[in-house]
């Protein structure tokens, strides 16, 4: 969905990409995760949330999803596009992605040699165990919570301000609804097993080039080649 709002004019479009190129917005996440689950500090408001996405022009996916009824309210004119996607499918995508990705050996690897992935993972973990109550609560119980989630919005937005959207509808209903004109282009269509795992190689190639300029002065040259050697070579 992002790709699609960028390609209709939506270029500051939020996603958890978002939190990965920028992981100094995991510090703000952590605060608002931890004062909505865990009880601790004072739950975001508008001027918060202006903070963290007052830059952007639209949201979608985690991190933003496990807040939707704080902007909801926060933004009570905003449109909502709510992406149906049948749970299973939901599911295993995000298990063969982001969950695969934070749980393997290499992760932690990567997470004790470097502060910026340990930042953003840690949010990551701390999102999971409120959103799921842990990983394992994602595993068995992730379909119900998805489905509850989208039956709260239902709740929460008026019908005016609402479009349910199945991924794979093309362009009209959703340009209609956002009042853009229709792209000459088709709606794009993304392997998002592929893609995630061709951002996430991108994204650990950069972090061993962190821990290796660290690393290469008081480790050696063959600590840092050696660690390039694990992940990738």
């Amino acid at each position: 969905m992002r790709v699609a709002l960028k390609q209709l004019g939506y270029e500051d479009t939020y996603h958890m990409q978002c939190v990965l190129e920028n992981p100094l917005d995991a510090v703000m996440w952590s605060e608002a995760l931890d004062a909505k689950y865990f009880g601790k500090g004072k739950p975001f408001e508008r001027e918060e949330w202006d903070m963290l996405l007052g830059h952007c022009q639209a949201v979608c996916d985690m991190p933003t999803a496990a807040f939707m009824p704080e902007l909801i309210a926060a933004y009570p004119s905003a449109k909502v596009v709510l992406t149906e996607r049948h749970p299973d499918a939901w599911h295993k995508s995000c298990t063969d992605t982001v969950m695969s990705f934070t749980s393997s050996t290499k992760m932690d690897i990567l997470r004790f040699l470097d502060p910026q992935m340990d930042l953003r993972f840690s949010m990551f973990d701390k999102m999971t165990n409120g959103v799921f109550g842990s990983r394992t609560g994602f595993v068995e119980h992730g379909k119900e919570i998805y489905v509850d989630m989208h039956e709260e919005v239902r709740k929460l937005v008026p019908k005016e301000r609402l479009l349910e959207y199945k991924l794979g509808e093309g362009w009209e209903r959703l340009c209609a609804f956002l009042g853009e004109e229709v792209p000459t282009t088709e709606f794009p269509r993304i392997n998002e097993t592929a893609e995630f795992a061709e951002r996430a190689k991108l994204m650990g190639q950069m972090t061993i080039l962190r821990v290796a300029k660290r690393l290469l002065v008081p480790v050696g040259a063959a600590v840092a080649v050696g660690i390039a050697y694990y992940f990738y070579l």
